[in-house]
């Protein structure tokens, strides 16, 4: 018996735009009316990224067949569940492409999505059952599990408690700090499930057993667990997906392909096609793709624990993937993707500014850099959505960093907010230029300081590399920490029109009070030893000696 069809019962949390409630809401509801809600509000910031590419998933395949005003292009052939059938000729590139644009241009203009997507999701509505024998949501049939076990393999049981990240428990390890009690953290309500289980298929880690991975593919973490995840946040939930909606590819290749979202297939067809090794080549497969096929017992019954049988899938091709739109990338210079770009996760002990060449610079082969597309889209969009702060939102997953398991443990959450023409400004002596000079300058600035630092931990006997290494660390940490706010409100507060060398300068006399500052407060905290100091060559070396080096070297290397 089909149960909790996704398109008509509550289940993404949102918050209201007016009252800034939060509530659940069904698809189509959200469809109807995105424009009413701030934002995606699920149990992590995580979880809404995984929701979030969901719906980019829908919006994307529909806008591919029909336009602003829910008519088909007359470039697309339909069948009766306005799926598209063929692709687009070649001869029609050009037409086709411009129709998307202009789409975008209306859809925006318009503030609201048509008709056609809820018209489009009700052609699909079988598909959106979260329990059913025939066509579960993001799962595959009992039938089929049966078909694509491996002889005398059984799927690995995966709890709620497991699928729940708020408590990530295994069976060798309890959490401790569980935000429910112990005899709870098997059940959830269907509406949780539903929003867990899109979390799984994008990120799950490598910690279950049971595979159909072959000998020369990768199994699956979830795609978006690898990638450095970046999405532009609009001032309504409208605005967000419109802003992260790429209507023509930037990439040539791919401007063609037909969307083909996971519920337009089978389970098994989904599953085959990602043993096939077939390279995912759209945008609604990739944003929805599987890392697992899940079984759900689709009789279970709300007050029962949550059971998830599951089997590893392979991973799609991580080199090159320029498919992918929404992702820090990063060149290679050993190992296997040694000299390819992969995605590159944000890091849990840096703020995302530190990376702010990697997510503004434009695409160089001569420097080894390759812009997001979602941020290199932001110069085409601006003057369709005017003057804008554009705030860029940074969602990774950390992991436990063992190799053979990669338990998703914690979650990695930043942003950067900025006005969009000191963004798109990519020229020469351009903002986007002058502001990775000022973080590049930061960066050194700290390694200076870090000298420092050590050179104190040798004036107190300690190894630098040993005992004195934890001090050392923690005082270049607790510097970043001091700099993370102040570099993030000096950026949002650039306007074009603004003196570069004024503007650089007001950050660098910031760094060099707040560097300064932390500096001093070692020397004020100086023991008898430190001024004492140690015989370095035929000289004394103590900590005024230390701190005189280490200000002389700030000052040149701020020197305006």
């Amino acid at each position: 018996m089909s149960r909790l069809n996704l398109l008509n019962e509550p289940w993404i949390e949102v918050i209201s735009m007016n009252e800034g409630t939060q509530r659940e809401i069904s698809l189509l509801e959200l469809f109807h009316h995105a424009e009413q809600y701030r934002c995606l509000a699920g149990e992590m910031e995580t979880q809404n990224f995984a929701v979030l590419r969901f719906l980019l998933a829908v919006v994307q395949t529909v806008f591919s067949r029909y336009d602003s005003d829910g008519n088909p292009y007359p470039f697309v052939e339909l069948n009766d569940q306005m799926q598209q059938i063929d692709e687009v000729d070649e001869d029609d590139r050009d037409d086709y492409v411009e129709a998307r644009e202009e789409s975008w241009q209306a859809l925006w203009k318009a503030g609201h999505f048509p008709e056609i997507v809820c018209q489009y999701l009700e052609k699909w509505q079988e598909h959106f059952f979260l329990f059913d024998e025939t066509y579960p949501f993001y799962q595959i049939t009992a039938e089929e599990m049966s078909k694509i076990i491996p002889d005398g393999k059984k799927p690995t049981e995966f709890s709620g408690r497991n699928l729940n990240r708020l408590i990530s428990e295994s069976g060798n390890k309890t959490a401790l700090f569980s935000p429910v009690s112990a005899e709870k953290k098997d059940f959830m309500s269907a509406s949780e499930l539903a929003r867990w289980l899109l979390m799984l298929q994008g990120y799950i880690g490598l910690s279950d057993k049971t595979s159909i991975v072959g000998k020369m593919q990768k199994p699956s973490k979830g795609w978006i667990f690898d990638i450095g995840g970046l999405y532009l946040k609009g001032d309504n939930l409208f605005e967000t997906i419109m802003l992260n909606f790429i209507p023509v590819h930037p990439e040539p290749k791919y401007r063609l392909n037909g969307q083909k979202p996971c519920w337009e297939n089978s389970g098994l067809r989904n599953v085959e096609r990602l043993k096939s090794g077939k390279s995912v080549d759209n945008l609604a497969e990739l944003y929805t793709n599987w890392s697992r096929a899940v079984y759900i017992n689709p009789n279970m019954k709300n007050d029962e624990p949550v059971l998830l049988n599951i089997v590893k899938l392979p991973a799609i091709e991580h080199q090159d993937n320029f498919l992918e739109p929404m992702t820090i990338w990063s060149m290679n210079s050993t190992g296997d993707n040694k000299g390819h770009y992969t995605p590159r996760k944000h890091r849990p002990d840096q703020a995302v500014w530190r990376s702010f060449g990697l997510i503004a610079l434009k695409t160089s082969s001569q420097s080894d850099q390759k812009q997001p597309a979602i941020i290199e889209r932001i110069d085409e969009i601006r003057k369709i959505v005017g003057s804008k702060w554009i705030d860029i939102q940074a969602v990774s997953m950390k992991d436990d960093g063992n190799a053979t398991s990669w338990v998703p443990v914690d979650e990695i959450i930043d942003n950067l907010n900025a006005n969009d023409l000191v963004i798109a400004d990519a020229s020469d002596n351009g903002w986007i230029v002058r502001i990775n000079n000022a973080v590049e300058t930061t960066k050194q600035t700290v390694e200076i300081y870090r000298e420092f630092v050590q050179d104190t931990a040798e004036i107190r006997g300690k190894d630098p590399r040993k005992d004195g290494k934890a001090f050392i660390d923690s005082e270049k940490e607790n510097l970043y920490q001091n700099l993370n706010e102040p570099f993030r409100t000096w950026l949002s507060h650039i306007q074009p029109e603004d003196s570069k060398n004024e503007k650089v300068s007001e950050w660098y006399d910031s760094l060099k009070n707040i560097v300064m500052q932390q500096a001093e407060s070692i020397v004020n905290r100086a023991t008898t030893r430190d001024f004492i100091g140690i015989e370095k060559g035929d000289q004394i070396f103590n900590i005024v000696n230390a701190y005189q080096k280490f200000k002389n070297r700030v000052m040149q290397k701020l020197l305006r």
